[in-house]
């Protein structure tokens, strides 16, 4: 069994506070993903978990169990750092196994002469060679077991770090940032095999990157960590749909959000660069609000329709797939991004007028202090209906 639950947990370096006041509960099995920025205090999490750090406040629970005072060692964690942080002189096999010999032979029985001597040795070194011959099968790197890390690839050398924590049959799996030193090629790769073998083992995985995609593809929920705060926590799909703060939607998601100016019109009416939108969101009238809306929910406008946003296309990105058009809109800090299929993409040029609707269920509107704004239910409907 797994189940972490974090309580309060706060983290300072001298005056300088890194985590404040976290609180988590992680079910047994799940693939949770801590997601932030460098710097935001994900990866202190992680250590903290593991026991490599102590926390200033708060505490840590595993199945019920408060594990504050263990030591790493008896925390029965397993932990797969960004630099794999495998021993260069010892082959595959050996760094795999080094857990377990540790776990179950005496400092004696370790001894590379005088420990092959000692009754039960024998029968402990071939107990540890079958578990690593077991994960190392499982993990499909049972030809590498003979080779240094030096004559390893980065993936290979990835492999073996994760058999390393599996061969211990841990509680929970904390990984930092594992797949950052790979190409682009071997990540996606690597993505899909941490997902699988996550499926096959059904152990808690902790998962620390700031690369979105790892976060959205990978997990059961995202917890988004900003500046030692945690922002919100949820499936992907809700952390992307419906973000409770301009943080969270401005950090999540690629091309990012577009964040336009509004104002508060008649009750139910925000005004956005010309265009009135029946959001329904709370406010007195004329107060300040701030519309963000995701490229790919933009629509592309007919040239004399009105309530839309009007510019001119300042440069065209074509992916292939998709065509990602920026606009400059007058009143707009920032040139205004659309996805289009490539069909109606080329139709477009540098310095064609563009008008582009902004479909009111899609939109998201937020506060001066980029706190999220809800329409009321009667709204709320309408736009869950595409109104």
């Amino acid at each position: 069994m797994g189940a972490i639950t974090i309580s309060g947990l706060g983290k300072s370096f001298g005056t300088v506070e890194v985590l404040k006041d976290v609180s988590l509960d992680i079910a047994d099995g799940e693939f949770l993903t801590l997601l932030g920025p460098s710097g935001c205090g994900k990866s202190t999490l992680l250590r903290i978990i593991a026991g490599l750090e102590r926390q200033t406040a708060g505490s840590i629970a595993i199945d019920g169990r408060a594990i504050d005072g263990l030591p790493a060692k008896a925390r029965n964690i397993a932990m797969v750092f960004q630099s794999y942080a495998l021993y260069p002189h010892l082959t595959a096999a050996r760094n795999i196994a080094l857990p377990l010999t540790m776990r179950r032979m005496t400092p004696w029985q370790r001894l590379p002469l005088v420990g092959s001597l000692l009754p039960g040795t024998r029968g402990l070194r071939a107990a540890i060679g079958r578990d690593v011959a077991g994960v190392a099968a499982a993990l499909d790197i049972a030809h590498l077991l003979d080779r240094k890390p030096g004559q390893l690839s980065g993936g290979q050398k990835q492999r073996v770090a994760l058999a390393r924590a599996m061969v211990r049959q841990p509680a929970a799996f904390l990984l930092d940032e594992p797949l950052s030193n790979l190409d682009a090629k071997l990540r996606v790769q690597m993505r899909a095999e941490l997902t699988d073998l996550h499926r096959r083992l059904a152990t808690t995985m902790i998962y620390v990157t700031h690369d979105q995609a790892e976060a959205m593809t990978m997990s059961d929920r995202v917890a988004v960590l900003m500046g030692g705060d945690l922002l919100q926590v949820g499936p992907p799909r809700r952390i992307y749909d419906d973000p409770e703060t301009l943080q969270v939607a401005e950090f999540v998601g690629s091309p990012k959000i577009n964040v336009l100016p509004g104002r508060m019109g008649r009750p139910g009416l925000v005004d956005c660069l010309g265009a009135r939108l029946p959001l329904g969101v709370p406010g007195g009238p004329d107060v300040a609000l701030r519309v963000a809306v995701r490229p790919e929910a933009l629509v592309l406008a007919r040239p004399d329709a009105a309530d839309c946003l009007r510019g001119r296309v300042r440069h065209i990105e074509n992916l292939g797939s998709d065509c990602m058009v920026h606009a400059d809109v007058e009143g707009a800090a920032d040139p205004v991004v659309v996805r289009l299929d490539p069909e109606a993409g080329g139709r477009l040029a540098r310095g064609t007028p563009i008008a582009l609707e902004i479909p009111p269920h899609r939109a998201l509107v937020f506060d001066a202090e980029g706190k999220r704004l809800r329409p009321d239910a009667a709204t709320a409907r309408l736009r869950r209906a595409g109104a």
